[in-house]
């Protein structure tokens, strides 16, 4: 196993093709937060993807009913095809968006492992 494959909690091993965080509430000037914004943050992040697959987690993403945590993850995954029986695919992937309070103490490894992700059911197949 290389620094950039990852074991998900499903025993499923990925590799990480991308890996980046931002601050949630990064460039907001006015206002407080409230359940309006982050519905439209969340869905800003969607539009991003261009349609590409994304599957964003916000289960455990709120500190309070009108605050999301501090801190957006953004992985970029892919894997062995999915499903492939007549293996006419050359991979899969995934992108997978959540949203956390602390990484201080945390490998990137951790911090994906724990997540229920379902990549076999969510991932997308491609081929080049």
């Amino acid at each position: 196993m290389n620094y950039r494959e990852i074991k998900l909690n499903n025993g499923k091993v990925v590799t990480l093709e991308r890996f980046e965080m931002t601050f949630t509430y990064d460039g907001l000037l006015l206002g407080r937060p409230n359940k309006e914004m982050n519905d439209r943050i969340i869905e800003d992040v969607i539009k991003k993807y261009n349609q590409n697959k994304v599957v964003v987690l916000t289960d455990d993403a709120y500190v309070s009913d009108d605050r999301l945590k501090p801190i957006m993850f953004k992985a970029e995954l892919t894997s062995q095809p999915i499903n492939d029986k007549e293996e006419v695919y050359d991979g899969s992937y995934l992108n997978v968006v959540w949203v956390g309070g602390d990484f201080k103490n945390h490998t990137i490894e951790k911090m994906l492992g724990d997540l229920n992700i379902g990549y076999e059911v969510k991932a997308s197949n491609y081929e080049f």
